[in-house]
């Protein structure tokens, strides 16, 4: 159980009941390793028993700790759907708001009017 980080259910609630669905998930983990010939015949029989008799999630620490760690991420979703392949960059997006690009040219120009008459006055 010392493998366990700290953060794991099993270590910091230990006292939280073990609901089926985990134990369904357990025991095909378990299934899974003995498939592939990591846990032998008496291991397997001894951590099965274990998490169908366990109650809670701290009765099945030992377990968890001797099966290999679970991945807990997701995979991000352009990845998943396809649009863009790994390491590959989205083409850039141009700015969908011309008027605000308009008005903004037009605001310089009109500036730039005011301060030549402004000069052309003072002169």
């Amino acid at each position: 159980m010392d493998n366990l980080p700290i953060s794991s259910k099993y270590r910091s609630r230990p006292l939280e009941p073990l609901s089926d669905g985990e134990r369904e998930e357990l025991a095909g983990r378990l299934n899974e390793e003995f498939a592939r010939g990591a846990i032998d015949t008496d291991d397997y029989r001894a951590m099965l028993d274990r998490v169908f008799a366990a109650h809670t999630l701290g009765e099945v620490a030992e377990v968890v700790a001797a099966l290999p760690a679970k991945d807990t991420f997701a995979v991000p979703a352009v990845i998943e759907t396809g649009t863009v392949a790994p390491g590959e960059l989205l083409p850039a997006k141009r700015p969908g708001n011309k008027g605000a690009v308009l008005m903004a040219a037009g605001l310089g120009t009109g500036i730039a009017v005011a301060i030549l008459l402004l000069v052309l006055i003072l002169l």
